[in-house]
């Protein structure tokens, strides 16, 4: 009779999550299932905005190309992430929300091809 390898300890500690889980009271679960979709949703109506977004600035680009004016703004987006700053009323740190402006002009300038 072939004995069994004992249990590795990646299956162990997916025994014990997988426990842990079972243990929990439905509430919990319940709970963690309604705040996964309202980040689901959240994510949903982000991506809606951030296409809304490449819209419009296509949209602008179009009229600067007509009136020749260049697309870099410096100063416009010096000025957007001011507004942010003063705006942002939620944990999103100073720096984490320079990061999220840089990426967002970034990705813009990406997926409108400039």
């Amino acid at each position: 009779m072939h004995n069994p390898s004992p249990p590795s300890e990646r299956t162990q500690l997916g025994a014990a999550a997988a426990s842990a889980v079972a243990t929990v009271a439905p509430s919990a679960l319940d709970r963690l299932e309604r705040l996964r979709e309202l980040i689901a949703e959240n994510d949903r109506a982000s991506v809606r905005l951030l296409n809304r977004r490449l819209e419009l600035v296509a949209e602008i680009w179009r009229e600067k190309d007509r009136s020749g004016i260049p697309h870099a703004d410096a100063d416009r987006e010096r000025r957007l992430l001011q507004h942010l700053e003063e705006t942002n009323d939620g944990s999103l740190s100073p720096r984490g929300l320079s990061v999220f402006h840089e990426v967002l002009l970034s990705l813009t300038k990406q997926e409108l091809g400039r």
